[in-house]
Parts: structure tokens; sequence; C-alpha cells
């Protein structure tokens, strides 16, 4: 990974907002318009935690008892029906989406780059390195050496199948489905 986010990955700890020290943010205000500006505190620091640590998809249930949303020292952590609102938004974002069954909404893959993004840097990479119209496969891209270095490389099988549905849908890329994702193979077009 490359940037920015190497740097903060690179063994530092997250460095948690001032707000996460005091105790109501764990709590849903009552007030509408406090909530809409905590729950924007929460959307914030979920994709920053995320991106930090690389992180991809979500159980609610379990994420409850870990940070961000527990925190130990104040004895706090967020309801599951809380968090559920806060993933919510950053569904409408465009940032999260559920996965399993919808109607649980118990688990999300969180996208602190959207799939848009992960498929444009794939396509500039792929345009720097003369590889239109080469057949890669999914493990290659994620995990090969060539990638080495781009901030794509490491990216979970479901997000990167989310940024290569795109460019398809854009008429830049072709996929090829093997029996497993793990198979699959995409060719790039200019």
């Amino acid at each position: 990974m490359a940037s920015t986010a190497t740097a903060a990955t690179a063994g530092e700890p997250f460095q948690f907002p001032e707000m996460y020290s005091f105790p109501p943010f764990f709590t849903r205000q009552p007030n509408e318009s406090t909530w809409k500006e905590q729950r924007r505190q929460w959307c914030d620091l979920v994709l920053a935690f995320y991106r930090h640590n690389r992180l991809y998809s979500m159980s609610l249930a379990e994420a409850v008892t870990e940070p961000p949303f527990a925190n130990r020292q104040l004895r706090r952590a967020l309801r599951v029906d809380v968090l559920r609102e806060i993933m919510d938004e950053l569904v409408k974002q465009g940032n999260a989406v559920w996965v399993g069954a919808k109607s649980t909404k118990d688990i999300c893959l969180v996208f602190w780059r959207k799939p848009e993004v992960w498929a444009t840097m794939i396509h500039q990479w792929a345009s720097e390195r003369g590889l239109f119209n080469t057949v890669l496969t999914v493990f290659e891209l994620a995990n090969g050496d060539d990638t080495v270095g781009q901030e794509f490389h490491g990216l979970d099988a479901a997000t990167l199948r989310r940024a290569l549905d795109v460019l398809q849908s854009q008429g830049k890329a072709q996929l090829f489905v093997g029996t497993s994702d793990e198979d699959l193979g995409v060719k790039l077009f200019a």
C-alpha cells in the first residue's frame, strides 16, 4: 500500500478522536440533530479505523465488543441496534453494503474506499503497466508481485470483485468466471 495509508498503518496505533473519550458518544442521543452529528462522527470514525487497519467486513455482534465500538477504559460500548443505524447511514452513502440475509442486517462490507475508486486505481495501474488485453487472475491483482506497493495490493476478494464489476459495467473489463472467486480472471481494456 502506498502514500498516506502506508504511513498510517506502519505499526502506528490508531489515533482515536477526542470524542472517543466522551462517555455519551457511546449512547444514541435522543435529540435528532444531535444524533445526526453523532452518527456523522461515528461514520467518519468507522471509515478511518477500517482504513487504518485495512479491514473490509464487519459482523455487528462481534464488532460491538471491540474497538472502535467498545471503549474498555470507559467501560462503554455501542449497542448493536445503534451500530446498525450507523451502518445503514454508511450504506446510504455508498461506503458499506449489507451481505447475507438482508433482513437481518448482521454482516456488512465496509468500503473505506468505494469500489469505483478501487476500479479507477486498478485500471490506471493496468494502463501504466501496459496490461490491457492481458488476462490476469484476481489473485494476481490482489496478491501478485506486480501489485506490491499498490494501494489495492491485499484488497479482500469481495471488495476487489465489486471493483472489477464496476470496470465491467464501464466496458473496461471482461470477467472470466472460474469455479470460485479465486479462479476468477479479468481482462482489462483501454
